[in-house]
């Protein structure tokens, strides 16, 4: 890793470069060896890098683009390293006692306004690392200037007008998120080392205000004398960010009390009928004598009926089409024996106040139902929000997150476990039925936004 190249040189005095690294702490190494402590990040993705067909099958990477003042000097390329957790770093999966964090529930993050004072060196390192971003933006707007009066002069010329407006649009993607990103930082008062890892949240997409708490708070427990170890303090952050996620334990398991019934309900387009049919084929799998039994109250979409009786025709399974509540009650009855019955129900705008009705009336007083919110990962933060709201018009027991292989920014589960604090049940990673699916653990969710198998990796 740490492979780099030039992207662009915009304007005389301006380099712009995009750098390739395994992670946030990485890249910033690279950039200030590269480009020197005024150098400014504009952005950051993760892409796929590695083996098969357009690089499908690779791992995913951090791909960092970094501008700064093209002054003269003699740049070296920097040489690739890779982090390793030395024994005493291993001792952060277990904080110290007297240092340990307390469980999020305790102090629901309110955070003591008595935070102890950094080193100057800390300081002047945040310092040096932001000054001159103001210059930076300005830098920026004067090129986007230069490029419409050049626009304005080639409006005869077709395909120079199209370039230039290709790269107008570039910049102001630039200015934005320099922009955003200088308003997140400016006022943390954080080292180093959790400066980085706060970026790498907010890049995961982690609302700023949960991820400037979490590493508030990381900053005080750690022991000063551990804070330089950055493979030490990322672990410290892993272990109070799984403090904070809650579970749900299969809630499928087989009770002697009766069937066990599931609802899985959503929006449109999230997965549900999959989802249920990948919860039935690996019960079955892991208990071929388990009695299970398919409902489909989804009338709406005919494909949906026909994908859920094809999959309950493999796993020799019934499967009921239900069309009211009095139907409904009587299917459920008839399946008194089964051991577990799961149910579809059709996918609801969220903003339609007759379809949410409609689902509140067929799940409404039932005590013995085990509902479970679907939500897809692709789906914006503030949607995910109302959805869950608007869906909270019957008791939700659990979440499900689908979709993770289309998604590379899972912040969105973080901040909605925090939120609404719903227990988490399942994730589904691809479309294969029963193999892409998964019971939610903390350290899987601590991974996907942190890396820390990765870390880990570097220690063997």
């Amino acid at each position: 890793m740490g492979r780099y190249h030039c992207v662009i040189n915009l304007k005389a005095t301006m380099q712009v470069k995009k750098y390739i690294a395994q992670d946030m702490q990485e890249a910033v190494r690279l950039i200030k060896e590269e480009m020197g402590p005024k150098a400014v990040i504009l952005s950051t993705r993760k892409i796929r890098k590695g083996s098969g067909a357009f690089g499908l099958f690779g791992k995913y990477v951090l791909e960092v683009t970094a501008a700064r003042d093209d002054k003269p000097t003699h740049l070296t390329k920097p040489k690739a390293t890779k982090v390793a957790l030395k024994p005493q770093d291993r001792a952060a999966m277990s904080p110290p006692s007297g240092n340990k964090p307390n469980a999020m529930s305790d102090y629901e993050w309110e955070i003591s306004q008595n935070a102890p004072k950094e080193p100057r060196q800390i300081e002047k390192e945040k310092s040096s690392s932001y000054q001159g971003l103001q210059d930076e933006i300005i830098e920026l707007k004067d090129l986007i200037q230069d490029l419409r009066q050049g626009a304005r002069r080639e409006a005869n010329n077709q395909g120079n007008v199209t370039h230039l407006r290709y790269e107008l649009n570039e910049l102001k993607h630039m200015v934005s998120d320099l922009v955003n990103q200088t308003a997140g930082v400016q006022d943390l008062n954080l080292h180093g080392n959790l400066l980085s890892l706060y970026q790498q949240l907010s890049f995961n997409g982690v609302e700023e205000k949960f991820a400037k708490k979490l590493c508030e708070e990381v900053q005080k427990k750690v022991p000063q004398s551990e804070i330089n170890n950055f493979s030490y303090v990322k672990i410290y952050l892993a272990r109070m960010f799984m403090q904070v996620l809650h579970l749900l334990p299969n809630p499928a398991q087989v009770s002697t009390k009766g069937p066990r019934i599931l609802a899985l309900l959503g929006a449109t387009g999230v997965g549900k009928t999959t989802t249920l049919a990948k919860i039935a084929a690996a019960e079955k799998l892991k208990n071929p004598e388990l009695k299970v039994g398919l409902i489909t109250i989804d009338t709406y979409r005919i494909a949906a009926v026909q994908q859920l009786q094809e999959y309950a025709k493999i796993l020799k399974i019934p499967c009921k089409v239900v069309h009211d509540k009095t139907e409904l009650d009587e299917v459920i009855k008839s399946f008194a024996k089964l051991d577990l019955i799961l149910i579809d129900t059709a996918g609801r705008s969220q903003r339609d106040a007759l379809q949410m009705e409609e689902l509140k009336n067929y799940l409404e007083g039932r005590e013995n139902f085990t509902n479970l919110l679907v939500l897809s990962t692709t789906t914006k933060d503030a949607d995910m929000a109302e959805m869950t709201k608007r869906f909270s018009i019957v008791p939700l027991h659990g979440v499900i997150f689908t979709k993770l292989d289309e998604s590379t920014n899972y912040g969105s589960i973080f901040n909605h476990s925090i939120r609404f604090k719903l227990p988490l049940a399942w994730l589904t990673t691809g479309q294969n039925v029963p193999e892409d699916m998964e019971e939610a653990s903390r350290e899987r969710l601590a991974d996907l936004l942190l890396n820390i198998s990765g870390e880990l990796e570097g220690s063997k």
